[in-house]
């Protein structure tokens, strides 16, 4: 091990909830630091949780497991998960021998996974060619079956990860697997490892990609890319343009354990430091077991959004607010989309749309107004009133006459200097 990697005072562990933590992926060291070394870093840097990704043939004989169980008893770090190498294993190549000796070292990684006591082992599948030719999909079902029937005996979890360029790439390939799921491993033999990268990467919603997952993620993957920038993928998160106040909610209400950053650090350790500032606060904030949501603040897009809609930037609004309304599995989610519903509303009544604006103003007030007088700090009632003032004087105007309708009547959105809790009977513990 070189001395700079290591060097300086140990950090402190990563201040999250003892459900949804910050872990440590091999793969954010790659190429320059050896797997072995990876506990050491993790454990100078605060992680307790470390998910190893093979890099070669040789990294997975017993005598490197047995080498890498020593270093992470050394460091004091648990093994998550161990992630296979996608070239070392065309498990679907028509050529069997190499499909064997695929399936061989992949046994080899299991062996590996339970001597280091993980839980999961990851795999992408096939490659999308493999899994599109005629009889693809079902190979992969039953090769899926096969390899989770081996990991289930060895006492680990099967887990797929969502990988633009392999066989689970968006959300209707995951939900069609989702589906299956049941009829080819029995529970706690196969999951899913989500990772929004990846989906972004694909062109999916990130969001709706997780909630097709269901209650079978196993693990989460972290890392960023920019949008602007194709080139620059892979990330630590926070320096791409993926939406963690979102997702790292979403993620929360569908998985407990660590999330490994598993973007690259391109030989600068800090970088990992860097992450951890920027999403230790977030986990923070979802450690706060709040027994009314109403009495915290909004998040970060529901303000961002509240800012946009009192700009009269009403449909930037509700690209903002619907991240957050995508990650909330709460009903406090329908307040979000009650004020998203208000804003495009009134985005249609200004473009002279009254058969869009009028129903979605309605619908939106009435999902408002069930959060009355107040949550999260927002005057809801008289957003509420506000806006129904607006949208009688729409009605009347009829469709012929939306022309005459004063823009300078829409509302602002209010907030007060502390949240106020809303009544139980809103049902949002």
């Amino acid at each position: 091990m070189t001395e700079h990697r290591h060097s300086g005072a140990v950090r402190a562990p990563s201040v999250a909830p003892t459900s949804l933590r910050l872990g440590l992926s091999s793969g954010a060291l790659y190429p320059d630091v050896p797997s072995e070394d990876a506990p050491a870093v993790a454990a100078a840097r605060g992680f307790a949780d470390v998910e190893f990704m093979l890099q070669t043939a040789g990294e997975y004989a017993p005598a490197f497991a047995r080498r890498l169980a020593r270093a992470c008893r050394a460091s004091s770090c648990r093994v998550h998960a161990v992630h296979v190498r996608q070239g070392l294993h065309p498990l679907a190549d028509p050529y069997r021998r190499r499909a064997a000796e695929a399936l061989a070292l992949f046994d080899r990684a299991i062996a590996l996974a339970a001597t280091l006591e993980a839980r999961v082992v990851v795999w992408h599948g096939p490659e999308r060619a493999a899994v599109a030719a005629p009889g693809g999909w079902d190979r992969f079902l039953a090769l899926a079956a096969e390899r989770a029937a081996a990991c289930y005996a060895a006492g680990v979890t099967l887990g797929i990860e969502n990988v633009s360029w392999c066989a689970l790439p968006g959300v209707r390939e995951v939900a069609a697997f989702a589906a299956r799921a049941p009829d080819l491993a029995p529970a706690g033999a196969l999951g899913f490892v989500f990772d929004p990268f990846q989906a972004a990467e694909a062109g999916a919603n990130p969001f709706m990609l997780l909630a097709a997952m269901g209650d079978r993620v196993v693990d989460v993957h972290l890392s960023d890319l920019r949008e602007s920038d194709r080139a620059a993928r892979h990330l630590p998160p926070g320096e791409g343009n993926l939406p963690w106040p979102a997702l790292l909610r979403a993620v929360a209400a569908a998985y407990a354990g660590p999330l490994m950053l598993e973007g690259i650090v391109a030989g600068d350790p800090g970088r990992l430091d860097r992450a951890r500032e920027r999403l230790d606060p977030l986990l923070a904030v979802l450690a706060v077991d709040s027994v009314d949501p109403c009495a915290a603040t909004p998040p970060p897009g529901v303000q961002e959004g509240i800012r946009l809609f009192n700009a009269r930037e009403f449909y930037a609004c509700h690209e903002a607010i619907e991240a957050e309304w995508h990650a909330e599995r709460r009903p406090i989610r329908r307040l979000y989309q009650g004020i998203l519903q208000i804003g495009v509303g009134f985005h249609h009544a200004l473009g002279g749309n009254g058969r869009g604006a009028l129903p979605l103003l309605a619908d939106g007030i009435a999902k408002t107004a069930a959060f009355a007088p107040r949550c999260l700090g927002i005057e809801t009632a008289r957003l509420a009133a506000d806006s129904q003032l607006c949208l009688d004087r729409l009605q009347a105007l009829g469709p012929d006459g939306l022309a005459a309708f004063d823009p300078a009547t829409i509302p602002t959105i209010h907030l007060v200097a502390t949240p106020y809790a809303a009544p139980a009977s809103h049902g949002l513990g």
